[in-house]
């Protein structure tokens, strides 16, 4: 077990090494875009600068043969920007006449005067008072060309006062100060007094080296004999940087890093060896019965017989376990689909059961009719027009059966609008002549009950008209409602001075033959005027008919 561990020792050291390498790398990266953002201010200001100084550069050789001109430009120049305090063009002679503040000012005996003029290079440096903008500022400097030649340089001033010097900020984020230099190592800015400065930066890095140098992080004791952390960032487009000073943690932690990664050795032998077994456990049994699981849930929600053999290495147990269960839900399927065609195939029979019997009743309906137009006697056309009614309505019970898709559930209510609705048509000469209300609710049903109800209605809608009284509008009234298992008819309609609610007659018979089949008893309330029908019935679930053998 040792020698098989031995390799992954060894790799994994070489990973630890690698990984510390890259932490520190991405320490590094880490602080100097910290760096960059806590230089914010600092760098915007150099850059907008420079910027604008490049800019006056270019267009130096249109302003400097007319000074007043060049004045008035160079003040409009430094209205419409805060964040400067003087413009203006030094021309080679050191004799400004082209400033901001309109004045003129001779720069020749100045010290350095004559370098800055033989390097004819963009600098920037620090002026304690400057004569110009009378405060401290710092000064930027760009090259112009007159007709292709040096022309001297435009002058830009940004006050110090401008700057953030905020360290609270800085503090948070770990940094001890914040400072901007130029190429000569002069320090420009910085975030803590100047007499602090200097104990700050690097013992054994010149700021004047580190100007050359960018995206750069290193450790360094400062010259108050502190060891910080330093990152240096350049100022694009300026020979300036800025080098923040980071507090750094204390060498010991390194020592005892340094001691402690060794000890890790053992610790990640152990961890390795674990590692093993839990990925042979894994391999050899764990994402079998994983995938075993997974195939059970997905059979259960939906069916799906996902579960293949794996080809690789298991138990003798979970193979035989997987085949069974394949072969389970294989025949499980298999029997599934048998009784959905079997269930389909005998909802196709029940539906043309249906089918036909309505064609049955309608051609007996036909037949009826044919003796209804050959009678003689009116009694007799109205007995076999009372019969042909029946039958309709039978009828139209089978055409909703064999069209719904309710699992033989008919929707009662449209069965009773409807001959309420037919009854009204074949009696009324005109609709206007009276007046029909209807309550009537989606009411699916048994054919059980569905049957007698439709006919109660039919039977009850015929005594109405029958009855209906005349004179005032008369008026008619069909409810169905449903509350739960809870069903109510109600049928009512006005009577006329003729009328006579109480009826001896087949219809009156049927009606109470209707309501035994509904499991209820009719309730009849006549009051002088109105004649009203109440039936009140459980809604049944379906019940399969006994059968003697």
């Amino acid at each position: 077990m040792t020698l098989a561990l031995l390799p992954i020792g060894s790799v994994a050291i070489f990973q630890t090494n690698r990984v510390a390498d890259e932490a520190e790398r991405n320490a590094e990266l880490a602080l100097l875009a910290l760096t960059e953002r806590a230089a914010r201010t600092e760098r915007l200001l150099i850059e907008g600068a420079f910027v604008a100084a490049r800019f006056l550069a270019e267009n130096a050789q249109d302003f400097i043969a007319n000074p007043r001109e060049c004045t008035s430009e160079m003040q409009r120049f430094v209205a419409s920007n805060p964040s400067y305090s003087f413009a203006g063009l030094l021309p080679v002679s050191g004799l400004m006449t082209c400033a901001s503040n309109g004045q003129t000012f001779d720069f020749s005996e100045f010290p350095d005067f004559d370098e800055n003029i033989a390097a004819q290079q963009p600098s920037i440096t620090v002026n304690a008072d400057a004569p110009m903008s009378g405060k401290s500022v710092f000064i930027i400097s760009y090259p112009y060309e007159i007709d292709g030649r040096f022309g001297g340089f435009v002058s830009v001033s940004i006050p110090h006062d401008l700057l953030n010097r905020d360290r609270s900020e800085l503090l948070a984020m770990g940094l001890e100060d914040l400072l901007t230099f130029n190429d000569e190592g002069l320090v420009l800015t910085s975030r803590t007094d100047q007499g602090v400065v200097q104990q700050l930066l690097p013992a054994t890095e010149p700021l004047q080296a580190l100007a050359a140098e960018t995206g750069r992080a290193f450790q360094d004791r400062s010259n108050g004999g502190d060891l910080f952390t330093y990152t240096v960032v350049q100022i694009e487009g300026s020979p300036a940087g800025v080098i923040g000073v980071w507090r750094s943690n204390d060498p010991l932690d390194t020592i005892l890093s340094n001691l402690i990664i060794p000890g890790l050795f053992p610790v990640l032998m152990w961890l390795a060896s674990i590692t093993v077994a839990m990925l042979a456990i894994y391999t050899l049994v764990t994402r079998h019965v994983l995938r075993l699981r997974r195939a059970m849930d997905a059979f259960s929600d939906d069916r799906k017989n996902v579960l293949a053999l794996h080809d690789g290495p298991m138990p003798n147990e979970l193979r035989a376990l997987h085949e069974n269960f394949t072969r389970m839900t294989g025949e499980l399927l298999q029997d599934e689909a048998r009784l959905e065609d079997a269930l389909q195939d005998k909802s196709v029979l029940l539906k043309e059961v249906h089918h036909r019997v309505k064609n049955n009743l309608q051609l007996i309906s036909s037949i009826m009719n044919m003796q209804i137009r050959n009678a003689e006697h009116d009694e007799t056309k109205f007995v076999l027009s009372r019969v042909q009614d029946r039958v309709l309505s039978l009828a139209t019970i089978h055409r909703d059966l064999y069209q719904s898709q309710h699992g033989g559930l008919v929707d009662v209510g449209a069965l009773v609008s409807e001959i309420v609705e037919k009854s009204v048509e074949l009696v009324i000469q005109d609709a206007n002549d009276v007046r029909v209300d209807t309550r009537i609710e989606k009411v699916m049903l048994y054919p059980d009950q569905a049957v007698p109800l439709s006919l109660m209605v039919s039977e009850a809608m015929t005594n109405v008209l029958k009855y209906l009284g005349e004179g005032e509008t008369p008026w008619i009234k069909v409810d169905l409602t449903r509350d739960g298992n809870a069903c109510k008819l109600v049928v009512a309609n006005s009577v006329g001075a003729h009328g006579n609610a109480e009826s001896t007659g087949l219809g009156a018979q049927l009606i109470n033959a209707f309501s035994i089949q509904l499991g209820s008893t009719v309730d009849i309330d006549q009051q002088p005027g109105s004649y009203t029908m109440t039936v009140d019935f459980k809604a049944k679930e379906f019940e399969d008919e006994r059968r003697d053998y």
